[in-house]
């Protein structure tokens, strides 16, 4: 199994465990529509089924909708290399044949027809420590493929750059006559690092585990512990159209939203590095402070690099981009969705600012 593979799989379940901190449950095989295949988790299409990584399940379904399906992939490529177009089409060509998948239900009365209708409503997030192509961004964006990136996530950085130093001498080696499949190995690896992110690391190295003694040990310091020290883990949509992953190193503070659902927020990040949400009304070290941060998506990214030589247009930038962001998540063990509003009192001080230096 080529050590690429092994990264991305290493990421994907990473990823799983921060979707459950959000109320997401992992789907197993031979849940409805899925069975257990050769290769792992097949999920059932209108020509054939499916092989897929990761498969979570959204349990709160809102009136009007079937229950959701997120498909998950997620690439750790090397800095440098962003995932490319030929990545999101298949996961577009997976998606469409899925959501065909339409199911017969019989009638309910004897002489009447049978009624054909969808059981779920499946959508696909592609996740990269690496960020985009022009071209997979904008074909996403297309077919409707949520892109979420983890390129400048301080909370993130110490796991990413564990998963990159997982090396070849870290997965088990297999000997002559004896040489297991790839599609074995991956589910031994999977099962061995959801294991270990359960059991807060307390698992030690065994024969059938997938990784070599070394491998474990890496493992565990350089990728479990630095993930484990991420408590509060949310998804958001920036304007109403920017999916986006924040994270912070404590959850939420309930009593920040004990009596309301809107915060008002300042947005921090000039220098496109270190971008962060945080309360109006507190300062750091106040029980009801907060700093959520996240990756800036590399449409809205473009738009700020542009403004960055003039203060007032990053303003204007802020404003138009990064009004409000829809947040949901668990706050105080409860789910919750709420909204974080830039402030416009705090934006137009900034912009008097801005012109008084002028």
């Amino acid at each position: 199994m080529h050590i690429s593979s092994v990264r991305g799989l290493i990421l994907e379940e990473l990823v799983l465990h921060l979707l459950t901190l959000v109320g997401y449950r992992v789907v197993a095989a031979g849940e409805e529509g899925t069975r257990s295949g050769h290769s792992g988790l097949e999920v059932q299409g209108r020509g054939e089924w499916h092989q897929i990584d990761a498969l979570a399940a959204f349990d709160r379904t809102p009136a009007f909708m079937y229950p959701l399906r997120l498909m998950v992939e997620a690439k750790c490529h090397s800095p440098g290399y962003p995932v490319g177009i030929q990545v999101v089409r298949n996961v577009v060509g997976v998606l469409k044949d899925i959501s065909e998948n339409y199911f017969t239900y019989q009638p309910l009365a004897p002489g009447e027809s049978p009624v054909v209708a969808p059981r779920f409503n499946y959508h696909s997030a592609v996740f990269s420590a690496s960020g985009y192509t022009s071209g997979a961004q904008k074909y996403a964006i297309a077919h409707q493929i949520f892109l979420i990136q983890y390129k400048r996530i301080s909370l993130l950085v110490p796991v990413i750059e564990g998963i990159r130093g997982i090396r070849q001498t870290h997965v088990e080696s297999t000997t002559v006559g004896q040489r297991d499949d790839d599609d074995d190995i991956s589910k031994r690896l999977r099962s061995t690092v959801r294991e270990m992110i359960r059991a807060r690391g307390d698992v030690y190295w065994n024969p059938d585990c997938g990784f070599s003694r070394d491998g474990i040990e890496h493992l565990r310091a350089n990728v479990i512990m630095p993930l484990l020290d991420i408590n509060g883990s949310y998804f958001g949509m920036l304007q109403g159209k920017w999916p986006m992953h924040l994270l912070s190193s404590s959850s939420l503070p309930p009593i920040t939203f004990a009596e309301q659902d809107e915060i008002r927020c300042r947005v921090y990040g000039r220098d496109s590095d270190r971008w962060s949400f945080s309360p109006v009304d507190s300062r750091e070290g106040d029980a009801r402070w907060f700093r959520l941060e996240f990756d800036i998506p590399e449409e809205i990214l473009g738009l700020v690099q542009a403004a960055r030589s003039d203060p007032h247009s990053l303003a204007q930038v802020k404003q138009q981009q990064f009004s409000f962001l829809d947040l949901a998540g668990r706050i105080g063990g409860v789910y919750r969705q709420v909204r974080l509003r830039l402030d416009e009192e705090w934006l137009e001080a900034y912009l008097q600012r801005i012109r008084a230096r002028r």
